[in-house]
């Protein structure tokens, strides 16, 4: 997120916690902060923050783009529908392709529709076009991979990018949740049970493992890695990575020369 965004989140924030102070009693020696309460007002905050910000998007579509016309937001055709998205798509204009992938995933009931939306949100995100929208996009992005599994259960892509949008979000605007912050690492897991090939979650369980310290974990799926994609640099370099952090440096150099030998 941009300065300003984050700004706007502190002064929150201050806000909340001024007003706090003022109702206790500022003179009161045994006066307690409730952080738990001052972290639920950030986070409804940013909640606040990320619809506001979409539903701006959403009244300014007809003024940021001229590829589409602004009434086919309440358009029903889906042919009209699905042309306009492959020609957001192929002018990189993702975040419209998203909104419309969106409404046409409800129009049809189809998980596909709904996957490309999430995928097309998440698009913008690492585009960075439009960082201060960041979290928006994200939990855009989350709230149609959900409405994707729950069509087709058995997506392990859906449930791969499902567990990043959790994750990330947690990540940027907290959480006391347990289950939230389980809920990315059980994903990963439900997916790696069914397919123990699959190379992003494998990848991401890998990482997750070493974020915690669990790294004998973390070698053992980075090696898989290897083993699935032996041409692929970025899995020696995380070994040697992993090594490093735990100490080893004689691995961590050999994982490392490794992987300048694959150029």
């Amino acid at each position: 997120m941009k300065l300003n965004v984050i700004k706007a989140t502190l002064l929150v924030a201050f806000l909340v916690f001024t007003t706090w102070l003022t109702v206790i009693g500022l003179n009161t020696n045994t006066a307690r902060i409730d952080f738990k309460a001052l972290e639920k007002s950030r986070t409804e905050a940013m909640n606040k923050q990320s619809e506001s910000s979409f539903e701006s998007m959403l009244k300014n579509i007809g003024n940021t783009t001229r590829l589409i016309k602004p009434d086919i937001l309440t358009s029903t055709d889906t042919a009209r529908l699905s042309l306009a998205i492959r020609l957001l798509d192929s002018n990189k204009q993702y975040a419209y392709a998203g909104v419309l992938s969106e409404k046409l995933a409800r129009l049809q009931t189809s998980s596909y529709r709904y996957f490309m939306a999430s995928k097309y949100f998440l698009t913008e995100t690492y585009s960075h076009q439009n960082p201060q929208n960041e979290l928006m996009y994200i939990k855009r992005a989350r709230m149609n991979l959900e409405k994707s599994l729950e069509i087709s259960p058995s997506n392990n892509d859906a449930k791969v990018d499902l567990a990043i949008c959790i994750y990330n979000i947690n990540k940027m605007q907290g959480t006391d949740n347990q289950m939230e912050l389980m809920k990315p690492t059980l994903l990963l897991l439900e997916v790696e049970r069914a397919d123990s090939s699959h190379i992003d979650a494998v990848y991401y369980l890998a990482s997750l493992s070493r974020e915690i310290g669990k790294y004998e974990k973390a070698v053992a799926r980075f090696k898989k890695l290897v083993s699935l994609q032996p041409q692929n640099q970025q899995f020696y370099l995380e070994l040697s990575k992993t090594y490093e952090i735990m100490g080893n440096q004689t691995e961590a150099k050999e994982w490392a020369d490794k992987a300048r030998n694959l150029k």
